[in-house]
């Protein structure tokens, strides 16, 4: 729903998010969106919180939340980059690695467009949701080991 450009979507009319992935009509009532946003426990676009840090942070820094819901669907607080999934509770620097690098250098799974990700991706995988995704030739924990033909 929109271009890359310089690594960073670029969304066309009538769509936002880090990836162009969220319509800017929704169809939804308030209340029918804000069901669909809520976790197994009953917390709303959590991220990495419990329902108790949650509770206690709203009330210490007032009503200050990462994450948000929009049409039934979670959006992640754009700051935040690690932070990722369906209500926001994955952490993508839990990630293997290896020698100190994640998934052995690689970039969030939501940090470029999808289509141009190839070109300006950097490491041998992604995290994506506390698991490497191991660019093709490149396998392990940390995506460390070299499977292909010829060296990159």
């Amino acid at each position: 729903h929109g271009t890359c450009s310089c690594g960073r979507c670029v969304c066309g009319r009538g769509w936002f998010g880090e990836l162009c992935q969220h319509p800017r009509k929704c169809n939804l009532t308030e209340e029918q969106s804000r069901s669909l946003c809520e976790s197994a426990d009953g917390v709303l676009c959590s991220g990495k919180e419990s329902m108790l840090d949650y509770r206690a942070r709203k009330v210490l820094q007032g009503a200050l939340k990462t994450s948000s819901c929009h049409c039934g669907k979670c959006v992640c607080s754009a700051e935040e980059w690690y932070v990722s999934g369906e209500f926001c509770g994955c952490d993508d620097r839990e990630c293997d690695k290896h020698d100190g690098l994640i998934c052995t250098g690689a970039v969030s799974a939501y940090a470029t467009c999808p289509v141009s990700r190839r070109a300006i991706e950097t490491g041998n995988g992604i995290c994506s949701c506390g698991n490497c995704e191991c660019w093709d030739g490149w396998n392990g924990n940390a995506c460390e080991i070299w499977l292909g033909t010829e060296y990159p």
